[in-house]
């Protein structure tokens, strides 16, 4: 909603065409994918980076014994 008469005049006394920028920022749409991906490969990574810290040494463990056995089969 664009102001008009009266409330134009006070949005201009208050800092000018500023309401209008951050409307006219909150309403662009453009690049909302590009940030929507990002965020949920963030959101991928920072899942990961944590399963990879909490399983990491037991993993390393179970990787170690089916070394260890396949030594021994040879």
């Amino acid at each position: 909603m664009v102001p008009t008469g009266a409330e134009r005049t006070a949005a201009t006394e208050r800092g000018g065409r500023e309401p209008n920028r951050i409307g006219a920022f909150a309403r662009d749409r453009r690049g909302s994918t590009a940030m929507e991906y990002a965020m949920i490969g963030a959101l991928i990574f920072a899942v990961a980076a944590g399963t990879i810290k909490l399983y990491g040494t037991k993993m390393n463990d179970v990787y170690g014994r089916i070394g260890a056995t396949a030594a021994q089969v040879q």
